[in-house]
Formats: structure tokens, C-alpha cells, sequence
């Protein structure tokens, strides 16, 4: 199989994934009865973010890996738009898909660290799980009226874990992406007359989106910085 044809099989792969998702989705099981009258999110964008992100993915962390690991990553993607679908929705990331993220999470990471041998990459992602976890209960203290709830503190932890386990700079990276996109969604949104400095901003799918960006632009930023270092 060619490098083409195995990227389009990533994207088709990812593209069924994403209509399997969507219709789930629409069944909207996670609302709470509080929340069936407000009005359906469109959804036509979950099989597409689907089967571009499968290959992006695969593709960033491939290298030098074995399959198990980037396929782990490419099932954390698919939890991610689920995620993100749901707080676009009903401004909420449901405890019930993301505590038992939590335990699945890390046997994923144990698994790719007995693949790869490197016990010191689970022990990396507990630290960054720990520590994104922590950083984010201070801001939720500091600011608890509107943007960032509970529900994004502990996205924040599963976050760390996974992008711990590749390196602090993907860490680095994800959180500094948050952080600048989440200002300039919030910005836009005022802007518009979309918000207000009161208003509940579904802070979720940015930090899923700077993650996902993370995932797939860090491995080159890191070439470039070391290539620019010679």
C-alpha cells in the first residue's frame, strides 16, 4: 500500500468514525432533562473534523513509533470531538465520559510505554496531568463566573496525561495554544455581541482544539528548533 492510499484509508477510516459519532450525538442521550428544550447544535462537522484529524494524527505520531501508539492517539481524537460536540451543545463535558476517561486513559499510556519501553513517559503524564489539574483549579478559584467550570478542570487532566506522555513540549505547547486561542474566541464573541463578560463560554473545544494542534504541530516545531540550532 502506498503512503497515499494508507493516509486516504486514515481519512475514510476517520470519516465512518465520524458519521457513527454524529448519529449518536443527535440521539443527544447526555442532556440532562433540564437542557431538552434548548435548541440542537448543528453536528455536520463532526464526521469531517473526524477524517481530517484521523490522519493528521496518525501521521505526527507515527514516526518512530509503533502503531499501537498512534492508534491510541487516533481513538483520544475521537473522544475529543464527542467531547467537544457535547460542550458546544450544552456548555458541560459529562462526568460520565470523562472519569472513566480517566483509568482508560492510562492503561492506553501503560500500553504504549511497555510497546516503547519508556516507563518514564507515564510517570511524565501523571506529572502533567497532575499539574494542568492543579493550574486549573487556581484559575476556576480565581474566576468562577463564567468561563472555565469544573468539567474543563478535569478535561485539563486528562489533557495532561495525554500529551505528557509525548514530552513536556507538547505540554508547553497545548496549554500556551489554550490559553492564546481561548482570548481570541472570548474577544470575537464580545466583538460580535455574541457574549458578554457574564456570559458562560464553552471553554472545552478550545483546549480540545489546542490539544489536537498540539498533537500534530509539535513534533515539527521541534525539528525546526533544532534544525535553526545548528
Amino acid at each position: 500500500m502506498t503512503y497515499a492510499a494508507a493516509l486516504l484509508g486514515l481519512g475514510a477510516l476517520g470519516a465512518v468514525v465520524g458519521l457513527v459519532l454524529r448519529a449518536r450525538l443527535t440521539r443527544a442521550d447526555y442532556r440532562l432533562p433540564e437542557e431538552a428544550a434548548l435548541p440542537r447544535r448543528p453536528l455536520a462537522w463532526v464526521p469531517v473534523v473526524s477524517a481530517a484529524a484521523t490522519p493528521l494524527v496518525w501521521v505526527a505520531l507515527s514516526p518512530g513509533r509503533p502503531a499501537t501508539v498512534p492508534a491510541g492517539y487516533v481513538v483520544a481524537t475521537w473522544v475529543m470531538v464527542v467531547l467537544a460536540a457535547i460542550d458546544l451543545d450544552v456548555h458541560r463535558l459529562p462526568d460520565a465520559i470523562q472519569l472513566p476517561a480517566y483509568p482508560g486513559l492510562l492503561v492506553l499510556l501503560a500500553a504504549g510505554s511497555g510497546v516503547t519501553a519508556d516507563w518514564g513517559a507515564l510517570g511524565r503524564a501523571a506529572l502533567a496531568g497532575g499539574a494542568l489539574l492543579a493550574l486549573f483549579v487556581v484559575l476556576v478559584l480565581l474566576a468562577p463566573a463564567g468561563g472555565m467550570g469544573l468539567g474543563d478542570v478535569k478535561l485539563a487532566g486528562l489533557l495532561g496525561l495525554l500529551l505528557g506522555w509525548l514530552g513536556w513540549g507538547h505540554v508547553i505547547v497545548g496549554t500556551a495554544v489554550t490559553f492564546l486561542l481561548g482570548g481570541v474566541v472570548a474577544v470575537a464573541l464580545l466583538v460580535t455581541g455574541r457574549a458578554d463578560r457574564g456570559s458562560e463560554f464553552a471553554y472545552g473545544p478550545v483546549m480540545l482544539v489546542s490539544a489536537v494542534l498540539s498533537l500534530v504541530s509539535t513534533p515539527a516545531l521541534g525539528a525546526w528548533l533544532t534544525a535553526a540550532g545548528r
